[in-house]
């Protein structure tokens, strides 16, 4: 029995490092990094590299999202092979890694709009809100990352004896009060999430870290959200 476990052990080894030899470590972590850098009225802005390959030309897939519906409303792609000289002056290959897309934003209709990209299916960094319409001002949003969200309301078991009133003073409203944590995010803060815009106006004990909690006026709606993790962007 332990000769056959010897065995076993030996032929294990043997097949892992016959793997590691023909599939190198930098092919296994092969990563396309690059960022959305731009996003105006006209199109869309960034660059996107392989680092294993600086020779070859990345295609990026743009996908622009109702923020409302969740629905894609577009899909387009480019050639990251322009040349930016900001790229190579900070060593960056060879600097031609630039892409641009032009987007019929008019055709999409009033909205807020999720833009993100990928290549080599990695999704590249930067993602951005644009805003069209009476939309526009949720132009140019930050994104903070993802954020578990949850929910409350006056309701006692929620608020316990704070019913309504929040811990900066004011009156908790639906659609605008959301409770933070102040050491993430800062009283006073307006942030996008789901396509609608809050303001930082409460905290709560269970409130840590990346997590929010979205002020609702009924029990019932609190319920029905649940917990949800969501990509979080501060309206600068």
């Amino acid at each position: 029995m332990i000769r056959t476990k010897k065995i076993q052990w030996f032929l294990g080894s043997l097949l892992m490092i016959t793997f590691f030899t023909l599939f190198p470590a930098n092919v296994l972590a092969r990563q396309t990094p690059g960022i959305i850098d731009g996003a105006d009225e006209a199109s869309i802005r960034g660059w996107a590299w392989n680092s294993t390959d600086p020779s070859s030309s990345q295609e990026v897939k743009v996908t622009i999202t109702n923020q409302t519906t969740g629905s894609v409303v577009g899909e387009l792609t480019a050639s990251a092979s322009k040349y930016r000289k900001d790229l190579a002056d900070q060593g960056t290959g060879t600097g031609n890694y630039g892409f641009e897309v032009s987007v019929p934003w008019n055709s999409y209709g009033d909205g807020s709009y999720l833009v993100e990209a990928y290549a080599s299916g990695q999704k590249l960094s930067g993602t951005r809100v644009y805003g069209v319409g009476s939309f526009a001002s949720t132009a140019g949003l930050r994104s903070l990352g993802m954020f578990k969200t949850t929910a409350y309301c006056p309701c006692r078991g929620c608020s316990g004896r704070w019913g309504g009133r929040t811990s900066t003073g004011m009156i908790a409203t639906a659609d605008h009060t959301i409770s933070v944590d102040p050491r993430v995010i800062p009283y006073g803060s307006r942030l996008m999430i789901g396509g609608v815009i809050y303001t930082a106006e409460d905290c709560g004990s269970g409130v840590r870290g990346n997590h929010i909690d979205i002020f609702f006026n009924t029990h019932g709606e609190t319920r029905a959200y649940g917990t949800r993790n969501i990509e979080v962007f501060l309206v600068q």
